[in-house]
């Protein structure tokens, strides 16, 4: 954080002190949760006990109103896995499902800097990259690993079968 950073991403643990530093540094957090449980299944010693440690830091950086943007740290885990996973684990952990959709749209184009201009909610001038899906997310978050229609850039990439 000293160094100037953008953002911390995993952030296993943070001490309260240095969430402070990072609210008034304006400084990100990316928790990249599911990856850590995905890592931890089946294995012994610390794992369960950092995967706790980490519940723990994500919660209390919610709650101190940390700055928190999605990540998956997709390639720590089998390709096999919708990455729409983390939402889940988010709302499991205290967000609520539009702060973790949000955490994916238009918090996550903050943290670039540059890009919020252009992408992260749906305005006029802003790109057209919109997904639907067959539910609601607000009243199940799960139904963002089901996604049905994409458009990118105002085209259509993939409809409903």
């Amino acid at each position: 954080m000293e160094a100037g950073v953008d953002s911390i991403e995993h952030g296993n643990y943070i001490a309260d002190d240095d969430m402070r530093a990072m609210i008034r540094k304006g400084i990100w957090y990316v928790p990249h949760l599911y990856v850590g449980e995905y890592v931890a299944q089946g294995r012994g010693g610390f794992w369960p006990a950092m995967i706790k440690v980490h519940e723990e830091t994500f919660r209390k950086a919610l709650k101190m109103g940390v700055k928190i943007a999605f990540g998956t740290d997709i390639g720590g885990f089998d390709w096999n896995i919708n990455p729409a996973i983390e939402f889940g684990v988010m709302t499991r952990l205290g967000m609520t499902p539009m702060q973790a959709i949000r955490s994916a749209t238009a918090r996550a184009a903050e943290l670039p800097r540059r890009m919020q201009k252009d992408v992260g909610t749906l305005e006029a001038g802003k790109y057209a990259d919109v997904v639907a899906v067959p539910g609601d997310p607000l009243k199940d978050v799960g139904v963002l690993s089901k996604v049905d229609f994409v458009m990118k850039g105002g085209s259509v990439v993939r409809t409903p079968k």
